[in-house]
Formats: structure tokens, sequence, C-alpha cells
């Protein structure tokens, strides 16, 4: 390889960064993966993978790591009223992401991707043919470079390509006591000026609790989350415990994913659902176009990295501006739109698709605007 280290260097081993190297290395790339921390770590996240994110995986059988599947949806609406609908196939499936990520990333380590943990620091030099990458141990030089660390991404700031706009989740791990009390659904609730929702379903021996935010100046958050738990009846036995922020980056309109011969996935580049904050099938999505577009300059198929930035505004940013639309309307009108759920179950299955990933939000908003919702939930009959 001479003078380089790697023809891929990522840095980041979570779902973006796993897959990317997993993809490359099967494909017989040198590919070197950093990771900040030592694996398993833990990490704030609501930890639910969509059918959208299983399917992507494929063939990938990550069994091995789910703590629940769900397939129950419960909406609570601002006033109290709950509707439930269970589906035949699984809503969601739940995992805890230290073992999530570190499955993922023996996944690539199999393929041939070389791991080095506790490398962090990083700082780096992007060129026209190559980069350099200094971390607290040494500096690595590799063809090219894929940021994948994250919502704080270092590697984004550097670059120039951090996200501009954030969001707010609030992530909090409830012990098995709380879980006595449970009924294995995924728990709702919309209420008025959060700006978002709040959240809670199965995780393994415990329960996983939330809110969400559009805003991330939000007074008192964790007033909101202990109001929401509160208003679940989950007895008195429970204990809360892992309370974590983390922000949600989300991409503009013209926002560019790579410069010169790095590029930027996953959280790091601002790719989560503004609806719900869910950025792991957004992740995988990324690092599959990364990596194809990454194996094709080095195959000479192509000269720069440009057909990637083209590929996330094409075929990523059109669904999360649905998305976004989606969340301002109903964030705006939970109790209205939720009223919508409550007196029509076709309204609420739709929803339920929406969220595992089975319906997009471009196809629903063009229900919406083609008949509107009155049309749309019309009775049978």
């Amino acid at each position: 390889m001479g003078r380089y280290d790697a023809d891929v260097l990522i840095v980041g081993a979570g779902p973006a960064g796993a897959t990317a190297a997993r993809w490359l290395a099967e494909k017989g790339v040198a590919v070197l993966l950093l990771e900040r921390q030592r694996l398993p770590r833990y990490k704030p996240c609501g930890g639910a993978l969509t059918r959208r994110t299983l399917k992507l995986l494929t063939p990938l059988d990550v069994t091995p790591v789910v703590e629940a599947v769900v397939r129950t949806l419960t909406v609570e609406a601002p006033d109290g009223d709950r509707f439930t609908i269970s589906l035949p196939e699984p809503l969601i499936a739940t995992v805890m992401r230290d073992r999530f990520d570190a499955f993922l990333t023996e996944a690539a380590t199999a393929a041939g991707a070389r791991l080095r943990e506790g490398e962090g620091g990083v700082r780096c030099e992007v060129g026209d043919e190559d980069v350099a990458v200094t971390t607290n141990r040494r500096t690595y030089r590799a063809r090219f470079l894929v940021g994948a660390d994250g919502a704080n991404s270092v590697v984004a700031h550097q670059l120039g390509l951090r996200p501009h706009h954030r969001a707010l989740s609030l992530v909090a791990e409830l012990t098995p006591d709380a879980k006595a009390n449970w009924d294995g659904s995924i728990h709702l609730l919309f209420p008025s000026q959060l700006g978002g929702y709040a959240w809670c379903f199965p995780k393994g021996t415990h329960l996983s609790a939330g809110i969400y935010t559009l805003r991330p100046m939000l007074p008192d958050w964790q007033r909101w989350l202990m109001g929401y738990l509160g208003r679940l009846r989950l007895g008195d036995g429970f204990q809360r415990h892992r309370l974590q922020g983390h922000p949600v980056p989300l991409a503009g309109k013209f926002a560019q994913f790579h410069r010169k011969t790095a590029l930027v996935v996953g959280d790091a580049a601002g790719l989560a659902d503004p609806f719900t904050g869910e950025g792991i099938s957004w992740a995988i999505e990324s690092a599959q176009m990364a990596a194809t577009v990454l194996w094709e300059c080095l195959n000479g198929d192509l000269d720069s990295l440009q057909p990637y930035t083209d590929a996330i505004r094409h075929r990523s940013l059109p669904e999360l501006r649905a998305a976004m639309g989606f969340a301002r309307f109903l964030f705006a009108l939970p109790q209205v739109c939720c009223r919508w759920f409550l007196r029509h179950e076709a309204v609420l299955r739709n929803f339920a698709k929406l969220l595992s990933g089975e319906v997009t939000y471009r196809t629903l908003w063009r229900k919406v605007w083609r008949k509107g919702f009155v049309l749309l939930a019309r009775p049978k009959g």
C-alpha cells in the first residue's frame, strides 16, 4: 500500500462507520476504522430498529442483539385519550447500542477491516489526492476519509460540513420494576407545546423512555420527562437511571456532504428523521451510498465524491423534508391529529406503517394533499 495506512480511513464505529467498513472490506478494500472509545460503550439512544432498518441490514442478521420485538402501538393525545393498534408484523425491534454497535463492528472486522480503539483527539488534513488524520496516538494516511463520528462530529466540524439545525432527544433507562407494569407496546404521547413527543418501549429486562423535540432550547426538558413518566402510571418501585440528552443534527436543503477526498455519513451528516429523531436507518443507508461511491472512485470509475452528495440530495433529502413538514404539522396540532387517529383506524394503521418505515412520508403527504385527511380517514360503507 506504499505510503498509505489504508485505502479508506473511517472515524467512528457506530452503525454508519461499521456498515461502511464492512461493505468496503467485503470488496477487498483496505479499511482502517478508528473509534475514540473502547467497545462496547454505552450510547444514549432509543435503540429502535424499524423494518426499514432491518431490510437495509440484510443479509446481516442482528437477531443475536435484539432485546425485544414490538407489534403494538399506543398513541395518547394531549387530553389523555388513548388508542391502541396491533400489527401482524413487527413494528420495531429494540437494541442496546453498546451491544448493537459492537456487533456491527465485529462484522466489519470479520470482513477484513482493521479496528483501532481509544483513538481520540482527531485532527484532519484533507487534500485533493489523499487525507491525513492525527489522533492522540499517531498520524494515519489514506486515500479517502469517512466521518462517521456522530452528532458532535469532529470531522464534520473541521471540514466545514457540520449541520446547522438541531433537535434534542433525552433518553432514560427504567429499572425492571417499571417493566412489570408495562403492556409491551410502544407508547407515544404528543403533548401540546412540547414541539415533539414522549415515548416509552420495552428493552430486554427494562424500559426505555424519553422525549424528542424540535426545540433544542426547550426549558425544563427534564421536567417534561418526569411529567411523562408520572403519566405512565408505572408504580412506585421503579428507578430511573442513565438519564442523558443528546443533539439530533438535521441537514438543511443545500447541505454539502463531502469535501475533496472526505465525506460524512449518518449523524455526522445530519441525516436523521426530523419527525421521530430516528437516525440508525439513515446512518446505514448513507454508509452504503458512501461505500458505493468510494468503491467506484478507488476503481477509477469516478474522479470525485460529488456523486455521493448528489445521491443524498436526490434520494434522502426529499424524504427528510417531507418528514419535517409532517413533524411541524403534527407537533403544532397534536390534539387535532390524534383525534383523527382515534376516530379512524385506517389513519392509525398508516401512521404505524410510517413509524416502521413501511410507508414513506412523501407517500403519506401525497394522500394528504390529494384527498385531505378527512377523505383519507373516511369510514368505509
